[in-house]
Order: structure tokens, then sequence, then C-alpha cells
């Protein structure tokens, strides 16, 4: 009886497995030596409180609220990012008025931001106006600087073949520009994700996951604040597989 070799893609799932499990055992073997629930709960009573969780209405207000704020904030990011690369690419002027001020907002703790927002917005507003801000200057960072190194040689030859400006954007700056953006946008969104829970735990929020963590943290449930982390952990490696699918998606389409 011949036995079957695991594929690369069995055995990388089963390397992860394994990673898992050792961190799994580290964990419990960290709770059973401090023999403190309130400072480490084992993992099995984190999962316990997580699944106590998933059957109530308040759990999936939270997940939901905290996904459309990170979507909205994050999709915002994406396309003003486009729209002013485009804008400081085509004129000098724009790129030296907005390109100093997106290397502030990157340079600036994202706390700083989330408590000066909270001066002039809403709580709900607060971790929008947070996402967006990640994710701007990452995305446009990527696209200007591929517009940058854009081979001269190609915008010569599309202008020697007589290419007007619609046909030079499709054929020359898109597959350029793209393979940038794209793994760009994949780097943001972590971060647009990071600093939405964020700002709903220090703005606290109606319906937001962070605002549950702080609940957590204020009554001493550090299983329910491992529980909360959790479920931050996989919607952020759900949300990534997505964009992934997506991105690869895109990239083949435009190859097609």
């Amino acid at each position: 009886m011949s036995t079957k070799i695991p594929g690369p893609r069995a055995k990388v799932l089963l390397s992860r497995a394994g990673v898992l499990v050792f961190y799994l055992l580290l964990w419990s073997l960290a709770a059973r030596v401090i023999d403190q629930p309130l400072l480490l709960p084992a993992p099995l009573d984190v999962i316990q409180r997580l699944l106590q969780l998933l059957p109530q209405a308040a759990f999936y207000q939270a997940v939901l609220g905290t996904l459309t704020r990170t979507v909205l904030s994050y999709l915002l990011g994406v396309v003003s990012a486009v729209l002013l690369g485009a804008l400081c690419c085509r004129f000098r002027a724009a790129d030296l008025l907005i390109s100093p001020l997106l290397s502030v907002v990157r340079a600036t703790p994202v706390t700083s931001f989330i408590v000066l927002a909270l001066v002039w917005l809403s709580s709900p507003r607060v971790p929008v106006l947070t996402g967006f801000l990640m994710t701007l200057p990452v995305v446009y960072a990527a696209l200007t600087q591929a517009v940058r190194e854009i081979d001269p040689k190609l915008l010569e030859m599309a202008k020697l073949y007589g290419f007007g400006r619609t046909k030079t954007l499709r054929h020359v700056y898109i597959p350029a520009v793209l393979p940038s953006v794209v793994s760009s946008c994949l780097a943001a969104i972590g971060l647009c994700w990071k600093a939405v829970v964020a700002a709903e735990v220090i703005g606290v929020p109606k319906r937001a996951v962070g605002s549950r963590i702080y609940e957590a943290k204020i009554y001493l449930e550090t299983d329910s604040l491992l529980a909360w982390t959790l479920t931050i952990i996989l919607l952020s490696v759900l949300l990534e597989a997505i964009l992934k699918k997506a991105a690869a998606r895109i990239t083949e389409v435009r190859h097609d």
C-alpha cells in the first residue's frame, strides 16, 4: 500500500497548524505557572468565553459596526490616495503642497489623531477619520513613487505611436503602478483595521469591538478582553484574505 505524500499546500497548512499548537501549549504553560486568571487566563477559558459571546446579538452588532467603519475609512483612503496621487503627478505645485502634509500624517502617532479628533467629532466618526488617515499616506506614497519610476522610454514610445492620454494611461501608467498600488493596499488594510479599533477603544462608540475591549478592561474581565482580541485577529486575517483574492483577481483580469 502506497502512502500519499502531502502536497505543498498541505505541508504549509500542517506547518502553520504546528506553530499554532506550539504557541497554544506555551500559553497554557504560562497560564498554569502564573495561576492567576485575572492576569492570564488559559486558552480554553478564552475560547469558552468566545463561544458564550457568539450567540449574542450584541456580539454581531459590535463586529458589524467595526467592519463598517473599517471598510468605509479604507475605501475613502484608497480613493482619495488615487485622486490626490494623480493630481500631484500632474501638477508639481500640488505635490509640493500635499506631500509634506501627508509625511506629517505618517509621522504623527495614531493616538494623537484620535485624541484631537475626539475634540472635533462625535465618537462614532473618529474611527473612520483615523482609519482614513492611516490608509491615505501609504497608498499615496506607493502610487506617486511608482509613477516617478516609470521608464521615460515607455512614455516616449507611447508619444511616438500617437497614444492619446487615455491610451497612455491604460497601456503605460496603469500596468506600471498597479503592482505597487495593490501591494500598498494590502499593507494598508492591516493598519486601517488596527487604527479603527484603537480609536474605538479610546472613543467608546456604540456597537464597536473596541468599546467591548474597553469595557472588559474596566471590569477586569481578562477572558473577555482576550476573546475580543481573538475576534479582532480572526477578522483581520479574513479581511486580508478577501483583499488578496480581490487583488489576485484584478491582476489576472489585467493580464488577460
